[in-house]
């Protein structure tokens, strides 16, 4: 499970960096979740992905902010699918809004997105081997 948590923070890792360097693939992305059923799907997997940081959280090299990161993710899960239930038109206009904020808005997004992978990643990976 930990090696899961680990393999999750490569993935949130990687899409800060590419969201850095081709900000318009974090558009396009924006752009074709805004729909129910999407944020079903990404509110899913955010709690799933809480969850995990959650349980392995013990194990881990910073066990309490891994756990109250997990939390804190486990909730946004939540939000997101309630969004999708409650309140898609407002989404869509926060995902306008930060759309046409430009380039430079949407390449500094990805950097917060690259620390939490980051962490994530060093929190949860393997013990290293003595030579």
């Amino acid at each position: 499970m930990k090696t899961l948590a680990f393999v999750i923070g490569l993935i949130i890792a990687a899409i800060g960096a590419v969201g850095i360097v081709v900000p318009f693939t974090l558009v396009w992305v924006a752009e074709h979740s805004a729909t129910s059923g999407a944020f079903y799907l990404i509110g899913a997997v955010r709690a799933a992905v809480g969850l995990v940081l959650i349980a392995v959280a013990s194990g881990s090299r910073a066990p309490k902010t891994l756990r109250v990161l997990g939390y804190v993710i486990l909730v946004a899960g939540i939000t997101t699918a309630l969004t999708g239930l409650l309140a898609m038109e407002r989404a869509r206009a926060i995902i306008e809004w930060w759309v046409g904020q430009g380039s430079s808005v949407v390449r500094f997004t990805g950097f917060p997105l690259l620390a939490l992978g980051g962490f994530v990643a060093y929190a949860c990976a393997p013990a290293r081997r003595a030579a």
